[in-house]
C-alpha cells in the first residue's frame, strides 16, 4: 500500500493569463511512526510552508524495496523529486537541495559561522550516534518508562556507549543554542539543522531521557510546534506496525 497526499503553501497565488499545470515536488518517505530519516525533510518542508506531494511507502513490507526502487535505484528513502524531475536522495543532500531551490525557506543560517556549525552538526548526526540509533530505535508514538531502555541494551558496555552518545548529543545542542542565541539551533528561525535533530527530540521523549535545562527547554519548543503535532497525529493514523520497533518494555503509563 502506498499513500499520497499534497501539501500546499499558505502563500497566495497570483493570477496568470494562461492556465498552466504546475508540477509539484514529490517527497517519497517511509512510515512516519518509525522512519527518522524520512521525517527530517518532511518536517522542514512542512514547517517552511513549501508545497509538495507526499508519497508514503511503508517499510519492511514484502514489496517495500521494489516500490521504492521504482523511484530510486538505492531502494532507500527519503527521496525528493523536484518539479523538473531532478531526483535528490539522502536526507543530508535533500537539505542542501532545499536550500538552493527555496532560498527563502531559511534552511541554513545566514551567518557563516553558524551555517558551518549547523552543517557540521547535521553531518555528525548523519554519520554517528550508531548506538543511540540502534538501541533507542525511533518510534514517535511510544512513551517508555525511564531507564526501561537499559533492558534492550542488555549489557553494561552498551549502556555506557548509549550514555556517551547522549552526552555528546547534549553537547552539540548546547553548543548550537549558545552560539546562535536560540530559540532554534541556528537562531531565530527554524532551520534544517532543527529538522535534522527532530528525531532526537522524539527519541528523548520516547525513552524519557533526562536532559540539561537548556536542551529540555529546546525540546519543549520543538514539541510545541504545530508541525510536530501534525506529525504525531499522522503517525498515529498509520495502520502499519514494525515489530522490532515496538519494544516489549514498560511504558510510562503502566509504571
Amino acid at each position: 500500500m502506498v499513500t499520497s497526499r499534497k501539501f500546499s503553501s499558505d502563500k497566495p497565488h497570483e493570477p496568470t493569463r494562461r492556465a498552466t499545470v504546475a508540477v509539484m515536488p514529490k517527497l517519497i518517505i517511509g512510515n512516519k511512526r518509525y522512519s527518522s530519516w524520512s521525517i527530517r525533510p518532511w518536517f522542514f518542508l512542512k514547517q517552511a510552508s513549501v508545497a509538495f506531494e507526499e508519497i508514503v511507502i511503508p517499510l519492511y513490507q514484502p514489496e517495500s524495496a521494489s516500490k521504492i526502487k521504482a523511484w530510486i535505484d538505492s531502494a532507500r528513502v527519503p527521496l525528493l523529486v523536484l518539479d523538473d524531475g531532478t531526483r535528490v536522495w539522502d536526507s543530508l543532500a535533500i537539505g542542501e537541495a532545499i536550500a538552493e531551490k527555496w532560498p527563502e525557506s531559511g534552511a541554513w543560517p545566514t551567518d557563516f559561522r553558524l551555517r558551518a556549525m549547523a552543517r557540521s552538526a547535521c553531518a555528525e548526526m548523519h554519520s554517528g550516534f550508531s548506538e543511540v540509533r540502534r538501541v533507542l530505535t525511533h518510534n514517535v508514538m511510544r512513551r517508555y518508562a525511564p531507564e526501561a531502555w537499559r533492558k534492550v541494551a542488555a549489557s553494561v558496555e552498551v549502556e555506557r556507549a548509549v550514555e556517551a552518545e547522549v552526552e555528546r548529543l547534549h553537547a552539540v545542542l548546547i553548543a548550537l543554542l549558545t552560539a546562535s542565541g536560540g530559540p532554534f539551533l541556528g537562531g531565530a528561525r527554524f532551520g534544517y539543522v532543527d529538522a535534522f535533530f527532530v528525531p532526537i527530540v522524539s527519541r528523548f521523549a520516547t525513552y524519557a531521557i533526562s536532559s540539561p535545562d537548556s536542551v529540555a527547554a529546546y525540546c519543549a519548543r520543538i514539541e510545541a510546534l504545530p508541525t510536530y503535532a501534525d506529525w504525531r497525529n499522522e503517525a498515529a493514523a498509520e495502520p502499519w506496525r514494525i515489530a522490532h520497533y515496538e519494544y516489549a518494555i514498560a511504558d510510562r503509563d503502566t509504571v
